[in-house]
């Protein structure tokens, strides 16, 4: 019975039985709305009420008035009709709206999932097309090749375990490492991060992080290297310096001492981000720049500069469909051109390097920059272009169609997806205009009258015309 309680709310709300006709619903909807419409009260606080409840009743009116509605209501409350099920057009038997339920809920329920466990990871795969050049029988030459996953749960309100592995090959050598970190919020402007890997880097960290104000947060942390024991702390400052830009200052203690200064900015169409790193035996710079010229792709430059690089990345991404992305870059510096490929799709990235030239040659790099360029160029105007047209035209087709291709008798036509009804209650009939073989059709059908289309009969002659 606990079920069926929300099932005859919107009932008692009109003080109806869920057995009530259309005009029973009809003639208390009127009676109530007198009684509670917001101009029968003077006094704000009885206004306040009345509204409320004038709120209410519309709400029970508008469903129960509505035959779909009214149907996914009596038998799923609510929640049917927050899942969007929809007798009609769409689902027109009892079997069809519990299949589709079943499909929502199942739906709501793999969410609910992902947003505890979320998974992802990335495969590098480095090719060298300077090795074919020098041995063209060999082809193409895999010179490594690196691969990590990672999945985070949150395992209480606070608590988040996010495990993790990696693997590299490179040189005929392999190695690998895994790792595990437990984050904790112990409070709303605190929380503490614990991490252990053991494989190529050994150690075991220990970092909280506070809000010193609104604009700042501190950040402190103990690293332990399990292979020789050394110990480096790091302390990092963040605040806000703008409504869109951000800086941080962070110190390092121990065998890896340096200090480094960076800023970020996010902006509406454009980002950048920066940093200036200086070590005892080493400098450096790093920029990013990205400019967003739609929401389907945007432009990305970026270089770093001092005693352990040299190096300018040009490219682009572009979301070919709603969880994918494909981008492609340009590297020149020291170790020499090379291009990027990478695709996104949801949490996991594969990335193909291909080696150009192992030296910096001018001539190489120029070809490596335009084109790119000049194909994308070239598949844009000819290719992707015109297939979105070609789509949008037939989208554009497909909705001016009528879909509906038998109306059964009994069924309300002022009721269907789509339609306004502009007068309820009152005695309507539907005018339905529609194509068919390049001829114009047109008919007119009272509300619950059946109708199948095309008919012969509907047929209008080249001199007439219709809207």
């Amino acid at each position: 019975m606990e079920d069926e309680a929300p099932n005859r709310e919107l009932y008692a709300r009109l003080h109806l039985s869920p057995d009530a006709s259309k005009e029973d619903i009809r003639r208390a909807y009127r009676q109530w709305a007198q009684v509670y419409h917001p101009d029968k009260h003077r006094s704000p606080q009885m206004q306040d009420v009345a509204t409320e409840n004038f709120q209410h009743i519309r709400e029970a009116y508008e469903i129960l008035s509505d035959e779909q509605k009214r149907q996914v209501y009596d038998v799923y409350g609510m929640e049917g009709l927050n899942s969007g099920l929809e007798l009609g057009p769409k689902l027109k038997t009892r079997e069809e709206v519990q299949r589709e339920f079943d499909r929502l809920r199942q739906q709501r329920q793999e969410q609910k999932i992902a947003a505890h466990v979320n998974h992802s990871g990335s495969l590098l795969v480095n090719i060298s097309i300077a090795e074919l050049l020098k041995s063209f029988s060999e082809g193409p030459i895999v010179t490594g090749m690196s691969s990590s996953t990672q999945v985070q749960s949150h395992i209480s309100k606070n608590d988040t375990l996010i495990l993790g592995g990696s693997m590299l090959i490179r040189g005929g050598a392999v190695g690998g490492s895994v790792n595990a970190l437990l984050r904790r919020q112990t409070s709303p402007v605190s929380s503490v991060e614990v991490l252990a890997m053991a494989g190529l880097r050994s150690l075991f960290t220990v970092q909280t992080s506070r809000q010193l104000s609104t604009h700042s947060t501190g950040t402190l942390g103990i690293s332990v290297s399990l292979i020789d024991g050394s110990i480096n702390v790091a302390n990092t400052w963040t605040r806000q310096l703008s409504e869109s830009t951000i800086g941080n200052i962070q110190l390092v203690v121990g065998p890896d001492a340096a200090v480094a200064i960076g800023w970020q900015r996010q902006g509406k169409q454009n980002s950048g981000t920066g940093e200036i790193k200086l070590a005892p035996a080493s400098f450096g710079v790093s920029g990013q720049y990205i400019h967003q010229f739609s929401t389907m792709s945007r432009g990305r430059i970026s270089g770093k500069f001092g005693s352990t690089a040299l190096e300018v990345e040009l490219g682009g991404e572009r979301r070919i469909s709603e969880h994918s992305t494909l981008a492609m870059f340009c590297t020149l510096g020291v170790q020499g051109v090379l291009w990027k490929f990478r695709f996104t799709r949801g949490g996991q990235k594969f990335t193909i390097p291909v080696l150009l030239s192992a030296t910096l040659n001018p001539f190489i790099a120029s070809g490596a920059l335009i084109l790119p360029s000049f194909l994308y160029a070239l598949l844009k105007t000819y290719v992707v272009k015109p297939y979105y047209l070609r789509r949008k035209h037939r989208k554009s087709q497909e909705q001016r169609r009528l879909t509906i291709n038998e109306l059964h008798e009994g069924i309300k036509k002022s009721g269907l997806m789509g339609f306004c009804d502009p007068c309820p209650g009152e005695e309507k009939r539907l005018k339905v205009v529609y194509t068919y073989r390049d001829h114009q059709y047109q008919v007119v059908v009272n509300d619950y009258d059946e109708l199948f289309i095309p008919q012969e009969a509907h047929k209008q002659s080249s001199g007439c015309s219709s809207l």
